[in-house]
């Protein structure tokens, strides 16, 4: 039961405590566990999950749980709150994420294998964007650039698009994942057209020459309007990098930090109380890429440094209630009764 003295969060269930959100810790283990038996022992994390009380914020993935933590609205306006993180000085208007991306051909259609935008060096950001707005600069969108990689798709009203989230299609066939909606046929004729001009660009062309994958198409998602949000709500402090965390705690006034190297150094910053959101994504990149033993080396290095010092300060009565989540909102309340709990055994992880 939640007590007069703890204000809920978002969903009117968790108390507006210290939540510690980590990306990629539930995503891929059942499927893992079939595919390759044995994903490891964790046995702090296994302990903390086992005194917790259980609590579930359904989401379908971390974009969507940290809107509506931020109190923004749904679906999730990726796209503004993610330019707002490097552009305080936006135009209202329709904001998409566009990420530039490698597809590959598949059995029977193509796979978006890989983000690209990262490895852009500046050079080659700048070029690639301004021959993609010069060649579309009749179209009612303007792509957009605040870093390597880091792209907007902007357009002056919403063109009635619905997309999917990056995360949700790495790896996979992009045909059942394409937008939909009333400007989908218009957008798909641009993408052709804008993956045919992609393919003969010098940049990617030198690219490929150096062994690097080519930015040979976008991946538009996250679309939204600003200002169409609710009144923010403010976190006492956030510890994070993720782009849309960034943005969020712009527009909400929350103060962010660096994540912490350790759940050591997090407490002795003293924010460890009330309203407190950190997000640790060192698990997250290997279940993108399927990648099953690097997601245990992060584990093993997540068991070591955040989850062993906090089962130790769970049974030392040093920190107060806080929540473990995943990115699906699933997760575990800990409090100082949990320490008492001895009854309920860590079981596998798995």
């Amino acid at each position: 039961m939640v007590t007069r003295s703890h204000p809920v969060n978002p969903e009117g269930q968790i108390p507006w405590i210290p939540h510690l959100l980590v990306p990629g810790l539930l995503t891929s283990v059942s499927q893992w566990q079939i595919d390759h038996g044995d994903i490891g022992r964790y046995p702090a994390l296994e302990w903390l999950w086992s005194r917790g009380r259980p609590v579930a914020c359904g989401a379908d993935g971390l974009e969507t749980l940290l809107c509506r933590y931020f109190g923004a609205n749904t679906p999730a306006p990726v796209g503004a709150l993610t330019r707002l993180a490097v552009d305080e000085a936006m135009a209202e208007g329709y904001w998409f994420r566009a990420e530039p991306v490698h597809l590959t051909v598949g059995t029977d259609d193509l796979i978006l294998s890989e983000v690209v935008g990262p490895s852009l060096t500046a050079a080659e950001n700048d070029a690639l964007v301004t021959r993609i707005n010069t060649h579309f600069q009749s179209r009612p969108w303007r792509l957009l650039s605040a870093a390597p990689g880091h792209w907007h798709l902007y357009l002056e009203t919403d063109p009635g698009l619905t997309t999917v989230p990056l995360s949700q299609v790495l790896g996979r066939r992009v045909g059942p994942w394409q937008p939909q909606g009333m400007a989908a046929q218009a957008w798909q004729r641009d993408l052709t057209e804008l993956q045919m001009l992609l393919f003969d660009a010098p940049e990617n062309q030198a690219r490929e020459a150096r062994g690097l994958l080519p930015v040979n198409s976008l991946w538009l998602w996250g679309g939204g309007a600003w200002p169409v949000l609710a009144s923010p709500r403010s976190w006492d402090a956030a510890f994070g990098d993720h782009a849309l965390l960034a943005g969020c705690c712009r527009w909400s006034g929350t103060p962010l930090y660096p994540v912490p190297d350790s759940a050591l150094s997090w407490l002795a910053t003293g924010k460890t109380h009330g309203p407190v959101l950190v997000v640790l994504e060192d698990v997250q990149a290997a279940v993108l890429a399927d990648d099953v033993e690097a997601w245990m080396a992060a584990m093993n290095t997540l068991e070591r440094t955040w989850f062993e010092p906090l089962r130790q300060a769970v049974v030392s009565g040093r920190i107060g209630p806080w929540v473990i989540q995943g990115e699906e909102g699933r997760g575990v309340w800990l409090d100082g009764r949990s320490r008492w709990r001895w009854w309920r055994r860590p079981r596998p992880w798995s």
